[in-house]
């Protein structure tokens, strides 16, 4: 047996911290089976706790036994060589029955990617991501998307998207990027069902792409990270008779379609690679600056409340009271280059500055009113625009959004201004009223 896992460090203590319980009542992707029966853990890391899982003797029952804390028994259910396990108040009375995922399973193999461990993440964020259609462009650098019958009910979120776009073209790894200049460009529709926070069933449909089913499975690690597996199987039929005849000679042990479904898989994982930078240093907002048209976002967030537990209550932080503030050291004026947009932590404070073409000076609160997305990574200046990295949304130097378009600068939405910071500049230095 494989040694005990290590316990997940704890997050310091910052303001960015997320208030939301991890804690969600819902049904949960534990472990792949494969995974279980090739590292066989004394422990599986879930929640802020740990599990541990007894094989079953073939009763006609589920054919493991899970023990929250290596105590409590929880009711679980093994389908398409996951399992999975429910979390409540009750472990062995769901509030919710456990989902169909796929109606007709495929005779093929589903395969699960390798675990992902994605830190400083919420189950929700990937969630909203998924119904929050301006930041594909702006973060997926895709060529279109566009959301459309989005459904909120008391279980389930269900919508359809229509895109265009590379596979890997926001890699973070420089060799995908690459590859994706030669991969043809996919016209797909995307069908999402989420069955509570932790799964989402997607399937997609397009000309020259095979029929496939895939589940995103989220499981909170920790108390403040997110472990992300994919899980695909391709359609039987997508490859003729003979060609799937002539690679199990070669490889004996696999189907080509099987093999596809890693690949997919991975693919599909990657995508989150791009969003976790954004979802590590946003700071979570109670009440975001969300635009009218995103109104299913905001229905989307509400859901999510819908599953925490009952007795939990955010707690608000009071801002700053005047008398509290001072005067701090920010950087050396000659520091400040133009061009660039520079972070700084002080007194606790997350803080950006810039200088405009005409050199002067700026400072503003380092989070973007929209949906709290810090600014200092990933944001860039253009045309003397600062340009959030989440949304794409242009702010000027006088911290007035335009939108997501610059040819429109004499537009501003009003909701979504930078907060400036009081400065000044004292013998060269740069000192900040915080």
């Amino acid at each position: 047996m494989a040694g005990i896992m290590p316990t997940p460090v704890a997050k310091p203590d910052h303001g960015r911290i997320n208030p939301r319980p991890q804690r969600l009542h819902t049904w949960f992707n534990l472990i792949p089976v494969k995974e279980l029966e090739d590292t066989r853990p004394d422990e599986v890391l879930f929640l802020d706790s740990f599990v541990t899982i007894q094989r079953r003797p073939d009763d006609g029952g589920p054919s493991y036994t899970v023990l929250f804390e290596g105590k409590h028994e929880m009711t679980v259910v093994v389908q398409i060589g996951i399992i999975f396990v429910w979390y409540g108040d009750d472990l062995q009375k769901p509030d919710r029955p456990f989902p169909t995922l796929h109606g007709e399973p495929y005779a093929s193999e589903y395969v699960s990617s390798k675990a992902t461990i994605f830190e400083d993440t919420h189950v929700m964020d990937f969630v909203e991501n998924g119904s929050d259609n301006l930041h594909f462009k702006a973060v997926h650098l895709w060529d279109y998307s566009k959301i459309y019958d989005h459904e909120v009910t008391q279980d389930t979120i269900t919508l359809k998207q229509d895109t265009r776009f590379h596979y890997g073209s926001c890699s973070t790894r420089r060799t995908i990027r690459l590859i994706s200049k030669i991969l043809p460009e996919l016209r797909l529709t995307h069908d999402y069902v989420y069955h509570g926070p932790g799964l989402a069933v997607v399937g997609a449909e397009g000309s020259g792409t095979p029929q496939m089913h895939a589940l995103v499975s989220l499981t909170p690690e920790g108390a403040h990270r997110t472990r992300v597996y994919v899980t695909m199987a391709i359609d039987p039929q997508t490859f003729p008779s003979w060609a799937e005849g002539i690679f199990q000679r070669i490889f004996p042990q696999r189907a080509l379609c099987d093999i596809l479904a890693g690949v997919m898989a991975n693919f599909i994982k990657n995508e989150f690679d791009v969003d976790a930078i954004v979802w590590r240093n946003r700071k979570y907002c109670a009440d975001p600056e969300l635009l009218p048209s995103e109104k299913h976002l905001r229905d989307v967030i509400r859901w999510g409340e819908s599953f925490y537990p009952k007795d939990f209550r955010r707690v608000e932080e009071p801002p700053k009271a005047p008398d509290e503030k001072r005067w701090e050291y920010l950087d050396a004026l000659k520091n400040v280059k133009p061009g660039k947009v520079h972070r700084y932590t002080v007194a606790e404070e997350e803080l950006i500055a810039r200088r405009s073409d005409s050199g002067e000076l700026q400072v503003f609160d380092a989070f973007c009113p929209h949906q709290g997305a810090h600014l200092g990574h990933g944001g860039r200046l253009d045309d003397d625009y600062l340009r959030c990295p989440f949304h794409g949304f242009y702010f000027g130097a006088d911290g007035r959004c335009v939108g997501p378009n610059l040819k429109n600068k004499s537009k501003f939405i009003g909701t979504l201004n930078l907060t400036a910071i009081e400065h000044r500049i004292r013998e060269g230095r740069v000192e900040v009223f915080v």
